[in-house]
């Protein structure tokens, strides 16, 4: 989605809503909620709404005023970070990688390349991960995986519901088949994958429903994945 508005707050409420089921995900597989989750959520937060400013960059380089508020959010980010994750900081540090590529992929291949959204998603899906690091200091790869399938299969969808091509259905299929497949390996219910279906249903049927109700849907989806993922994970 691109950013709108005059200011920096971000308004891709999507984005907001997959950043905290994420985010709960991470903190409900542990049974627990330190005091800390909430100073990490404000942190990840800020990394977040940075894009808006980013985007503003990217678009008018010249305006010093964008670029000073997207360093400023990522350093009030960091220390938070910092604060929190100091003693681990070794173990953290490569998961820099995805935000590093979903930056360089927006700036060269541009925000709505395939492959910038699944990045994007696969982002938001770290939540999860610091939001578990809290509690065991340990990075969960079987839930990132977990998260981030599931939450990539959306742009698939998206792209079927907005151009209705062949293509575009077979593969949010073949994605959530392919989901399944890396559960499988990584030992993971299946049973976690089941609002899936309902891609697959969209890519089959080409249903029609109105824009914000297809919202509420991917809502009530990603919902259930946090519950399925809180019992089966």
């Amino acid at each position: 989605m691109k950013p709108e508005g005059k200011g920096y707050l971000l308004k891709e409420y999507g984005s907001w809503s997959v950043l905290t089921v994420a985010f709960l995900i991470g903190l409900g597989v542990t049974r627990e909620l330190p005091w800390q989750a909430l100073p990490l959520f404000i942190a990840l937060g800020l990394l977040i709404n940075s894009k808006q400013a980013y985007m503003k960059w990217t678009r008018q380089p010249s305006v010093r005023k964008h670029l000073g508020v997207f360093l400023g959010q990522i350093a009030a980010a960091s220390v938070i970070l910092f604060a929190l994750f100091a003693g681990n900081l070794s173990q953290i540090l490569p998961l820099l990688i995805v935000p590093a590529a979903y930056l360089l992929m927006n700036r060269y291949a541009g925000e709505h390349h395939v492959l910038t959204e699944l990045l994007g998603f696969a982002l938001l899906s770290l939540a999860a991960v610091l939001a578990k690091f809290l509690v065991v200091q340990g990075v969960d790869v079987r839930l990132f995986a977990a998260t981030a399938l599931y939450f990539t299969a959306g742009v698939f969808k998206v792209k079927t519901v907005l151009f209705k091509k062949m293509r575009e259905r077979i593969l949010t299929a073949l994605y959530v088949l392919f989901a399944a497949y890396v559960y499988r390996r990584f030992v993971i219910s299946l049973l976690v994958l089941l609002p899936l279906v309902e891609n697959i249903v969209m890519a089959i049927t080409l249903y029609r429903v109105r824009l914000q109700t297809t919202g509420w849907i991917e809502v009530a989806k990603s919902l259930a994945f946090l519950v399925l993922m809180i019992w089966r994970f």
